[in-house]
């Protein structure tokens, strides 16, 4: 267990060095102030900024660590397609059920399943606009 976890810090410190040597960071300081500048230097454009940037390090450092797609980042890539298209949709919440899975349940877990699925995606669909918003400038 001990090797396990020698080789995984091993691994993390030579995705640092290699972030370290890209200018990952260098680049993270050039978006933060173009960011800033363009929502305001106040208190609450400076917070939104860095919660912004602390999700994106989160989710490529999960992405790179983990080398899979979460059931979320799935989730989220048809997100993104539903918002992305030109058309008007009326019940998003449809084209993101699981089939297979909502066949199987009974009333009450069905009902649970789309409350929570609806849930997601307002918390998606926010995070796609925030995304959009610093590319959009």
């Amino acid at each position: 267990m001990a090797k396990k976890t020698m080789n995984e810090l091993k691994r993390r410190a030579l995705l640092a060095k290699q972030r370290m040597k890209m200018g990952y960071w260098e680049q993270m300081m050039k978006d933060r102030e173009k960011l800033i500048n363009e929502v305001g230097s106040t208190y609450e454009g400076q917070k939104m900024v860095s919660d912004y940037q602390r999700e994106k390090y989160n989710r490529e450092f999960n992405v790179t660590v983990n080398r899979f797609t979460s059931k979320d980042e799935q989730l989220y890539e048809k997100v993104c397609e539903i918002l992305r298209a030109d058309e008007f949709v009326i019940n998003p919440i449809a084209r993101l059920i699981d089939k297979t899975e909502y066949d199987n349940m009974d009333n009450e877990a069905r009902q649970r399943y789309v409350l929570e699925l609806a849930a997601k995606f307002r918390e998606l669909k926010e995070r796609f606009y925030k995304e959009n918003m610093s590319k959009s400038g």
